[in-house]
């Protein structure tokens, strides 16, 4: 059984917050809502109150639980024996501390992945704290929030029982007095009005990821995040894209093969299929609940930002899921790789044995375009010297 930790204060959660629960729904069997006792700031709501709201938002779905923990994330996942730590992801000014945080993670257990859905384009305005900013002010948060937690702050600050802070930035230092009761208001079509439809409950569905790409050529980068997957999914399509619009430097038989031979010890939970269509459409055929992908920097950020929204548009019932590149190989990308082998640059430890020794007979025969190294590559391929052509041929 694949189970993910959602960790956060959520204080209070909002329709974003339950979008992601959800979503998760459709990647893991089991999601739990670990919900902190500590916030950054001071807290409007106790924890058992933050606990309360989230289990009467979700109902009583069998495979989401709502705990309260108190410590490390990674030590309460490793306790529950959760797979992945999930996070959301917003906006590039969310990548950084999610990128530190999820390679600190990555280094006090390397058993525990760190995964990323981006936010529904709906949601990637909202946070707890622009919520209670607006309805410190007496703006309307209705459709942002449950309505039992609108209700809820709405009794708060309109009988000026809480702090007015700026909406859409923070609240005032000091945080909000801490409120008594909650109410119980319904919000149990929030997930219908959302259209989100969460796996059939119950455990032992197989989840299929897709790893899309050019590779060309793949690198221990790519490796790196196909491997990890495994810890998440229980089968992984490595899709190779035919791609011909970035004239690629191996045709589509090599780069299929190439990535064949390097994941030849995990042939029985890993296909490798070269595809020509949507990826959405390959990861249907195929069954798949999940795009995987993986990011690098802030660089890479807008593009797949973009992609991911996309996709989902697409097929809303297809997630892409999101996995930071592990810290060696934050500078590697196939582009760099061939740049740098094209000037005889030492590509060793970077990509597999397979794709190092062809890439370094083709140099040393002149058949590779000069291309500035970690900046561009090649536009057209191999160089087809006529006199190296000539030599073949004799």
């Amino acid at each position: 059984m694949r189970i993910a930790l959602y960790p956060g204060t959520f204080d209070p959660v909002t329709n974003g917050h339950l979008s992601l629960i959800r979503r998760g729904c459709q990647v893991f069997d089991h999601v739990i809502v670990a919900v902190a006792d500590r916030t950054p700031k001071p807290p409007l709501f106790t924890q058992d109150e933050r606990v309360d709201m989230i289990r009467e938002a979700l109902g009583t779905q069998k495979n989401i639980e709502v705990v309260p923990f108190t410590g490390l994330t990674i030590g309460y996942a490793a306790e529950r024996q959760a797979c992945a730590v999930l996070r959301g992801m917003r906006a590039v000014s969310d990548f950084e501390s999610e990128f530190q945080l999820a390679l600190m993670n990555r280094r006090l257990n390397k058993h525990i992945e760190t995964v990323f859905l981006m936010t529904d384009y709906q949601w990637l305005f909202i946070s707890s704290t622009i919520v209670k900013g607006a309805a410190s002010n007496g703006a309307s948060i209705r459709g942002l929030v449950p309505e039992h937690v609108e209700a809820r702050l709405m009794d708060i600050f309109q009988n000026g029982r809480g702090r007015q802070g700026t909406p859409c930035l923070m609240p005032q230092a000091g945080g909000f007095p801490a409120p008594g009761q909650m109410a119980t208001r319904s919000s149990g079509e929030l997930a219908r009005a959302q259209g989100i439809h969460p796996l059939p409950e119950g455990t032992g569905t197989q989840r299929t990821a897709v790893y899309p790409g050019t590779f060309d050529p793949i690198t221990n980068g790519h490796l790196s995040i196909i491997r990890r997957s495994l810890t998440v999914f229980d089968r992984v399509i490595v899709a190779v894209a035919e791609n011909a619009g970035k004239h690629p430097l191996f045709s589509l038989e090599e780069r299929v093969r190439f990535v064949e031979q390097a994941l030849h010890e995990h042939r029985d939970r890993i296909l490798v299929r070269p595809y020509s269509n949507l990826t959405v459409d390959f990861a249907r055929e195929y069954g798949a609940c999940a795009i995987v992908r993986g990011l690098r920097a802030t660089g890479d950020f807008e593009y797949e930002f973009q992609l991911a929204l996309m996709n989902r548009r697409l097929r809303r019932n297809i997630q892409t899921v999101f996995f930071m590149t592990d810290y060696r190989w934050l500078y590697v990308s196939s582009s760099i790789i061939k740049a740098a082998i094209s000037h005889g640059g030492s590509i060793d430890g970077l990509v597999p044995e397979q794709v190092r020794d062809t890439m370094l007979d083709l140099y040393r025969r002149g058949r590779l375009h000069h291309s500035t190294p970690c900046l561009g590559t090649p536009i057209q391929g191999y160089a087809r010297d006529p006199e190296s052509e000539s030599a073949e041929k004799a």
